[in-house]
């Protein structure tokens, strides 16, 4: 008699893969396009941090962006929530909550800027 089917919900567990793997996959473009550039011939060691090589580089940002990180996963976990209850894929709502949640960070960090 109803042959009404209830409206298909995305998976919250694939989609907080998908956003993560969309996190992993922009590290991983950084590292591999931060590795092929070539080093100055002559450069000057004298400062902090000026020598390091492009694997410690990545290791520093990893180590200083950290709390970014952790608040854009929280922000990811939130943002995710909400999405899968209205997108009905996981591939869509987990990239979608991965650009949401980076456009919430730069909002943040812009209006933590401006009040500073």
């Amino acid at each position: 008699m109803d042959d009404v089917d209830a409206p298909r919900r995305a998976s919250f567990g694939l989609s907080l893969l998908v956003a993560l793997g969309w996190y992993a996959t922009v590290i991983g473009a950084v590292f591999v396009g931060r590795s092929g550039i070539a080093d100055t011939p002559n450069r000057d060691c004298s400062a902090a941090f000026s020598c390091l090589t492009p694997q410690e580089e990545i290791g520093l940002a990893m180590i200083l962006g950290a709390p970014i990180l952790a608040g854009l996963l929280f922000i990811t976990l939130v943002v995710t929530g909400l999405l899968t209850r209205r997108v009905p894929s996981s591939i869509l709502a987990g990239t979608l909550s991965a650009l949401g949640s980076v456009v919430v960070a730069v909002v943040v960090g812009a209006v933590w800027r401006g009040v500073r």
